[in-house]
């Protein structure tokens, strides 16, 4: 019997209702790892509890299944940075995005799928591509698409930020439902990082995930420079590279309060005006990205318990800033609440 679901219906058992609630809990400490297993659950209800579950895993879609008595899934991940890693494995399913789900979707991470058993077929963007090991493609989901797990799929994933996707390539539409392979030098390089990082779950925490979480993104930047380099002139390539290149040095010298553009040109060799002109033409305003990053590090720092110590000054001097009550006045325009109100508010 065929099973069908959109993940908007909500079925009111105290057993999964509990479970729901637990697994729930579990995904909002989005630092921490999270595994489960269908294999866990009553077989007649496993194929429902993954349709609730979706939309909370990653995006509003409808699922469909053609044997939803056998129908299984795992799913094991957690963050580095502002990115999620994992590993996940899911039998013959049906995905399907459409405009209804993309209107209600608050968040919309870029994911990237890696096969390491299994095939998958994506179509998106007019793209139509069967994926298998060896190879990996990308899904934006602010727009329309369908996959087709017509193999049992376990398989590495990432979901990556769209904008910090979209400040790399810029139009994701060229590498979407696109069948990488990692028989490229940056397509080999970026499936074995990925495969590394799954290694390394629980063994790397802060500041060292979040370089983690750069390297991959830098990686899979390249590769899909290799796949739209027959795309793209050689010149928008360079520019691209340079302009993540700029803000690479500035992510890396936020805690430098005297951090000037001019500092960011004369890192890369070009001139002020030049990299300025890098950045806008990437949708970026140097001062607000600035600002915006170094309240992103102090909102973070504020909630860590191993800052738990540190002041809200002390924390705020450590990110850049070196005016406490510019600090505060930015921070609850940016949050809606001073930050020791923020801090409160997190234990």
């Amino acid at each position: 019997m065929k099973g069908r679901c959109q993940n908007l219906r909500r079925n009111e058992g105290c057993t999964r209702a509990s479970f729901k609630r637990t697994f729930g809990q579990i995904l909002r400490e989005r630092a921490m790892r999270s595994t489960f297993s269908l294999d866990d659950l009553p077989i007649s209800s496993r194929f429902q509890y993954w349709c609730d579950l979706s939309e909370t895993l990653f995006v509003p879609v409808s699922l469909e299944c053609d044997t939803p008595e056998t129908f299984t899934a795992k799913y094991d991940g957690r963050n580095f940075g502002p990115t999620r890693f994992g590993t996940s494995y899911m039998g013959r399913l049906k995905v399907n995005r459409t405009s209804e789900h993309i209107a209600r979707s608050q968040a919309d991470p870029v994911k990237l799928i890696v096969p390491l058993s299994g095939a998958i077929t994506i179509s998106q963007d007019k793209k139509h591509t069967v994926v298998r090991p060896g190879q990996f493609y990308l899904v934006d989901p602010v727009r329309p698409y369908q996959e087709q797990i017509i193999e049992g799929l376990t398989f590495h994933w990432a979901h990556i930020p769209r904008e910090a996707v979209t400040s790399r390539i810029g139009r994701i539409e060229q590498v979407t439902a696109t069948a990488f392979s990692n028989r490229s030098p940056y397509g080999r390089l970026s499936t074995d990082f990925i495969h590394s990082i799954s290694h390394v779950l629980d063994s790397v925490e802060g500041a060292a995930a979040e370089h983690i979480s750069a390297v991959a993104l830098d990686l899979f930047t390249m590769a899909c420079w290799e796949q739209t380099d027959k795309l793209q002139p050689r010149s928008t390539i360079h520019r691209s590279a340079l302009r993540h290149r700029a803000k690479a040095f500035i992510d890396e010298h936020l805690s430098d309060p005297d951090l000037t553009l001019g500092d960011v040109a004369a890192a890369l060799g070009i001139s002020t005006r030049y990299v300025g002109g890098l950045l806008v033409e990437g949708g970026i305003a140097y001062r607000q990205y600035v600002l915006d990053q170094r309240l992103a590090r102090c909102a973070r720092d504020l909630i860590d318990p191993r800052m738990g110590q540190q002041s809200v000054t002390c924390i705020a001097f450590s990110c850049g800033f070196n005016d406490g009550a510019h600090f505060s006045r930015a921070f609850k325009a940016a949050y809606g609440m001073s930050p020791r109100d923020y801090r409160a508010s997190r234990q």
